[in-house]
Order: structure tokens, then sequence, then C-alpha cells
């Protein structure tokens, strides 16, 4: 089913893999990214969101978490299932910080892993890549143009089809001079998605259940989202209401890629 979509992609989205950077089609607007931690560690977990990544704490369902203007991060019971970070198709998130220097020494005071230390990065001037006490991953940035939630990252299987996926799926303006060559990037809004091509001898795994489980997008309307999405060859796994909020839909996209999507109350 998800080989067959991907090449009903292909077939039909020849003409996306040519648009030029900076084309704009009729957009979704990224809400969020979950992360699973241990029963009982999620306050833990929000509270070194707050002090790593910033953000305006708050309990945001199905607990706490950080919000900032562009989204949020936040934390969901594992359920005794969440997998290792370092395999998942949604790798990690990208967060900006005032100083990512300080954010790292930060971590080494509080826990984490520092899996690079502050250098250079493809999209920012300087960036670091952590892991959080309960095994989220998180790429911190110094990216004033692109505050808050700043992107999030997909090693795919075949990142041209998934990059022609979302352009199919959730619109967004494709700007390909901003990866310069190692991914591809769609802004949605003023959150990026970063698409990179995993390697063939490392494999990566749905997102759902794992550390960093799903990514979250509002679209006007979930009836209508729903005929594209199926048009794609995907299918929503699940439909529920969610008051007093809008109604939920989720899915799992190339590589299982989880995503909730929602619609304006």
């Amino acid at each position: 089913m998800k080989r067959a979509g991907l090449t009903r992609i292909l077939a039909s989205l020849t003409v996306l893999s040519l648009l030029p950077a900076g084309t704009v089609l009729a957009q979704s607007v990224f809400t969020h990214a979950h992360y699973r931690v241990p029963e009982g560690q999620q306050e833990a977990a929000a509270e070194w969101y707050n002090r790593v990544l910033g953000g305006e704490p708050g309990e945001i369902g199905p607990g706490p978490g950080i919000r900032h203007p562009n989204g949020f991060v936040g934390t969901m019971p594992n359920e005794g299932m969440a997998g290792d970070g370092a395999v998942n198709v949604l790798d990690h998130i990208g967060i900006t910080v005032p100083d990512v220097q300080a954010a790292v020494d930060l971590i080494r005071e509080i826990g984490g892993e520092i899996r690079t230390e502050p250098q250079e990065g493809v999209t920012a001037p300087v960036i670091a890549h952590v892991t959080d006490p309960w095994g989220g991953r998180f790429e911190l940035l110094e990216d004033p143009d692109y505050p808050g939630i700043n992107h999030a990252h997909i090693f795919a299987s075949d990142a041209d089809a998934t990059r022609d996926w979302f352009l199919q799926v959730f619109g967004g303006e494709l700007n390909e001079a901003r990866g310069q060559g190692r991914f591809h990037t769609i802004l949605y809004d003023n959150v990026w998605i970063h698409i990179s091509q995993t390697p063939e001898d490392a494999p990566r795994m749905s997102s759902r259940f794992r550390a960093a489980d799903h990514i979250g997008f509002r679209v006007p309307s979930l009836d209508e989202f729903r005929e594209t999405l199926r048009a794609s060859g995907y299918e929503p796994y699940l439909e529920r209401p969610n008051p007093p909020g809008a109604d939920l839909m989720f899915l799992e996209g190339p590589d299982g890629l989880h995503i909730e999507m929602t619609e304006p109350l």
C-alpha cells in the first residue's frame, strides 16, 4: 500500500520536482510535536523543555509541555513502547535558542546528551544536536529569522518522493537553496520541514510509539484534506472528536511518519 502510494506520487507529481525555489502552494500550518516519555516523568520532561528550549510552560494535553507562538512541544506517556530515537523517521525537532553554547552548558548541568558540540550549520550560523534524558532528539539553532519551533527533520527512504508527497498533501513553500543540496526544505508558515535521504545501510522506522512520536498540522477542512490524502495513496487510521477542540485525524505517511491533523474551531 505504502510503496504503491509512493509510486503513484512519482508518476503524478513529476512536475512538482521541477518547481522553482520559492514556489508556494496552498498550505497547512504546523502546530506541534509530541514526545513520549515514561509515565510519571512528563512534568520533569516539560520542565527540561522549558529550561533548555524556552517557550511558555503549560498543560497542553495529553500532558504538560511548552508553547511557542508558532506551535508547541508536548509530552505524552510512552506506555512502555517508546523506541530508540536514533532510528526514527522523525529524527528531531529544531528549536531556535538565544545562545546555543549556553543551552549546551545547561544540558551538561541538568542532564541530557550532547551529540554534537556547537558548530556551523547548514541553515543557521550555530547549531548543536542534543538528546533529552528520555531519548528525544533536538537540534538547537541560532536563527532569529525563524524563532521558536524552527523545523522538523525527517529521514526518508526516498527523499525526493517524500518532498513531493508533502507538497501534494500539505502544500508549502519549496526552497531547495536553503538546504544547500544536503536536504530538501519546505516552509509552512514559519516552520520548516527538512527531508534528508536515509542511507541504505541505516534504515529508519515509523515514528509512532518512538520518543519523537508525531508532528501536527492544521488544515481548513479535514473533509477536504481526507480526499487529498487518499489521492496521494494514504488513508487516515483514526478520526475522533476532541472536545472542546476541533476533530482530530491521525495518519502514517511515507516510511511510517506519524502525523496528527486538526482543523480550526
